[in-house]
């Protein structure tokens, strides 16, 4: 099997792709959350800001429908969660990732959410997933209560037959690509 370095570079590769390809994948992706039950009957959904070769979740804002949206922000070595009310309250933060500020009177609890969308470099059929490399998300994941509704965000080319998995990997629910919101197996 292939090492977690060798797999993230080769990832880096493939995604490479014209923006106007990477906008209309990235549209099919959305429509396929979007019509999702779980989207449906989410109250406060965790997002993120994209980094310019993962797919363009932002455009679920215009779905929202009255839910609550929560952006992560790294605070030492975790992942804190924000209310945002627009795209605008987003600045540069940590790695150059856009983050909220960090104002505690817009924290939402990781067990106050209902759906959480999670980058990740590659997944797996099964729920596997091969972040950045900092362990961020993992442990966001492992704190949050069983009902909480995992969706892994990827293009189809990210999703590989298998990835070499740690004691400390933290598996999704879903897999959002744009063939389609699939399960996992």
């Amino acid at each position: 099997m292939r090492s977690k370095t060798d797999i993230r570079r080769n990832i880096r590769a493939i995604l490479q792709m014209p923006p106007d390809l990477r906008a209309e994948k990235s549209a099919r992706l959305c429509e396929a959350i979007a019509a999702s039950d779980a989207w449906r009957n989410a109250r406060t959904v965790a997002i993120f800001a994209p980094q310019p070769r993962e797919p363009d979740i932002e455009l679920l804002w215009s779905h929202g429908g009255g839910k609550t949206f929560a952006y992560p922000r790294i605070v030492e070595d975790r992942l804190d969660l924000f209310r945002v009310a627009s795209l605008h309250e987003l600045t540069p933060g940590a790695f150059g990732l856009r983050e909220p500020r960090a104002d505690l009177a817009w924290a939402i609890a990781p067990a106050s959410l209902d759906l959480i969308l999670i980058p990740g470099v590659a997944f797996t059929r099964s729920g596997e997933r091969l972040g950045r490399g900092g362990g961020f998300y993992d442990r966001l994941l492992a704190s949050l209560p069983a009902g909480v509704c995992k969706i892994g965000i990827c293009f189809d080319s990210q999703i590989l037959p298998e990835l070499p998995v740690e004691p400390h990997d933290q598996r999704v629910d879903f897999l959002a690509t744009e063939s389609g919101l699939l399960p996992v197996m």
